[in-house]
């Protein structure tokens, strides 16, 4: 799994995740359809990747579920672990964020008016850390 963009992004948001402060992460549900890759199900472990691919440890789905952007809740929100004090922030940032970077990506494969609005799904994950032993980390 790959957090935010590669670079400073990836590398804070990973180490919110290694210390235990970032327990939940938000995706777009039209991105999964569109990429077709189903969304991740309670009890899948993924590994947790930086920004070179590299796997730096494993978590595991906790719950899954896909709400509309206006209804992602204040319990979410603080899950994600990000400093985000309140639900008008967060629903700011995270706009942006996918306006910036999920827009483009929609509209080149042809959905020309997408845009992200309140009524946008999103796949929201809450996770748990169980791996970070580099032993146990897949191998080449």
């Amino acid at each position: 799994m790959e957090l935010g963009n590669p670079g400073a992004m990836r590398n804070a948001l990973n180490q919110l995740v290694l210390t235990g402060t970032k327990r939940a992460t938000a995706g777009l549900w039209e991105v999964y359809l569109e990429e077709g890759e189903p969304v991740e199900a309670e009890g899948e472990r993924l590994w947790l990747v930086d920004s070179d691919l590299t796997p730096i440890c494993q978590i595991e789905i906790t719950r899954s579920d896909i709400r509309k952007l206006s209804q992602v809740d204040l319990d979410f929100v603080l899950a994600e672990g990000e400093s985000r004090p309140d639900l008008a922030t967060w629903q700011r940032q995270q706009r942006a964020y996918w306006s910036a970077t999920a827009e483009p990506e929609m509209q080149a494969a042809g959905y020309d008016a997408w845009r992200v609005t309140n009524e946008t799904l999103v796949v929201c994950l809450w996770f748990k850390l169980v791996n970070r032993d580099s032993d146990l980390l897949p191998s080449d």
